[in-house]
């Protein structure tokens, strides 16, 4: 009976809810009913698995994560389109967007331009990119990496380039900086939810170390883990075009290369530099990267997009994000969703301090899962039991009933 007893206090100790991890942040009241976008910051999005949404009586709210692919890709007719040479001589193409039925400038995060370009390679351009609203001037984007398009055949090629949409007519002209800019022959234009096209909300300067044994190979460790979409990279001057080659993670469970399309240079005498890299939206804390033999990184900063969630607020509701247990989930899903436009024009709200959960769900284990903590002990004392019971019948029959 005692040794009953005791495996059954084992049982209900792995049993036991541990609701200490339960904690949720408050959510800033929404100013109007609709449409609201939730910025997370490093912390929350770490436990974004098991997250949701709930008002005041603790019912659970339904959400979206803003992320690629979230609304649909739509290919967009051009029209008025002039395509030709500059007064100095310089490639360009000038076109106008036509919008869907129903459409507003900006409905869309980014636009993404595919050139059709005839060139002999190698061949390095600037790109001079600007939009005009309707009635107005042309205004010159001013990116913090400059944009390129090359062929360096067979290094590689882009001619490609994302664009914020945030005008009706645009005009490219392409800037020699290696060989001679090629003649542009058409181009098409996509209107996409590209989170990591657009400028980084941080911008996060770090320090590369070398890696000790790894020739040619540097470390990056961020302070916390966080959602890295892109770096900037300038290399130590004279370097020309290359590809590093990215490892994000590393000290993870899964670390792996990020393959990326972009070449970085550093040509003082040509007075073009390229340093901007995109990358798909990877959390990690840890950074490497490894260029060919003689090249060294001058400096780095890691972009940093966070995730937003968006979800239906009323408004003078009372709404927090709950964490650290299981996520509870809100009945049947979100229907039509809102323009990039109706997002964009809206404040974020934002996140308080952290605060105890009284309506969190604690994460549900399966009973070999709870009890996997206490099997070293429950097998000593089975053991012990077993070595018990064959003491008494290994001993002599008077010694037992003495």
């Amino acid at each position: 009976m005692k040794r009953a007893a005791v495996l059954l206090l084992l049982l209900a100790a792995c049993a036991r809810e541990d609701r200490a991890s339960l904690h949720r942040r408050p959510i800033s009241p929404a100013p109007a009913s609709g449409w609201a976008r939730l910025p997370l910051d490093a912390a929350s999005q770490l436990q974004l698995k098991g997250a949701w949404i709930g008002d005041a009586a603790g019912r659970s709210i339904p959400f979206l994560e803003a992320r690629e692919g979230l609304w649909e890709s739509r290919q967009l007719p051009l029209v008025d389109t002039v395509r030709g040479k500059d007064a100095e001589g310089r490639p360009t193409i000038e076109f106008s967007l036509k919008l869907p039925e129903g459409w507003q400038v900006g409905e869309r995060e980014a636009l993404r331009l595919e050139l059709d370009l005839e060139g002999t390679a190698p061949w390095v351009a600037q790109v001079k990119a600007e939009r005009q609203l309707e009635g107005g001037a042309f205004i010159t984007y001013d990116p913090v990496s400059p944009l390129h398009l090359y062929d360096l055949s067979p290094s590689g090629s882009r001619r490609s380039l994302d664009l914020p949409w945030d005008g009706q007519r645009y005009r490219l002209t392409l800037l020699a900086s290696q060989g001679q800019a090629p003649r542009i022959r058409g181009i098409s234009v996509r209107a996409e939810a590209r989170p990591e096209a657009l400028e980084a909300e941080l911008a996060m300067e770090g320090t590369l170390l070398p890696e000790p044994g790894k020739p040619g190979t540097w470390r990056l460790t961020l302070p916390d883990e966080d959602r890295i979409v892109g770096l900037d990279l300038v290399l130590v001057p004279p370097a020309a075009p290359l590809r590093p080659e990215i490892r994000l993670g590393e000290g993870r469970e899964d670390p792996r290369d990020h393959p990326c399309g972009d070449l970085v240079w550093n040509l003082p005498a040509l007075n073009t530099k390229a340093s901007r890299m995109a990358l798909a939206p990877v959390q990690a804390k840890t950074l490497t990267v490894t260029l060919p033999e003689g090249a060294t990184p001058l400096s780095v900063r890691l972009l940093v997009r966070r995730q937003t969630l968006i979800f239906p607020a009323e408004s003078g509701q009372a709404y927090a994000l709950h964490l650290g247990g299981e996520a509870k989930r809100a009945p049947g899903s979100l229907g039509a969703l809102p323009s990039i436009r109706t997002l964009a024009s809206r404040a974020p709200l934002s996140l308080g301090a952290q605060e105890p959960d009284d309506k969190g769900l604690p994460r549900i284990e399966g009973t070999d899962q709870r009890v996997r903590p206490w099997m070293p002990w429950v097998a000593g004392l089975a053991l012990l039991v077993l070595g018990w019971a064959a003491l008494r019948l290994l001993r002599p029959e008077g010694t037992r009933n003495a």
